[in-house]
């Protein structure tokens, strides 16, 4: 489930900026490479596992770690685990976890924009 009224995308800050802040926020690095990332936030419900995700990337001539490249946020996105290895960003956010799902995006608009 993609996010697109969040106000998450187009923030422009510094990658030791953005990895500071996610992990203040609770998030873990997960899929990256030289130009781009991915930030996520896991919730489980009912044993299956959800992830927030927010995707950014890098819009200078800089490699992803290093301290000065600079890092563009995109829109949240909600996906399903499949094991072993998968994403279903189709999903809909569960009932159970909707509240907390859209108060991480709310935390994560403010964080940005501050």
């Amino acid at each position: 489930m993609f996010f697109p009224d969040a106000k998450t995308k187009g923030f422009k800050k510094e990658f030791k900026e953005i990895e500071q802040l996610m992990k203040k926020l609770g998030f873990t690095r997960w899929a990256w490479d030289y130009k781009k990332v991915t930030y996520d936030y896991k919730y489980t419900a009912d044993g299956v596992d959800y992830y927030l995700r927010l995707p950014c990337r890098v819009i200078n001539d800089k490699q992803l770690e290093h301290p000065k490249a600079i890092v563009e946020t995109d829109i949240p996105v909600f996906a399903r685990h499949f094991f072993p290895h998968g994403l279903d960003n189709d999903v809909i956010v569960p009932e159970k976890l909707d509240k907390e799902v859209h108060k991480k995006i709310n935390e994560l608009e403010k964080n940005l924009s501050a």
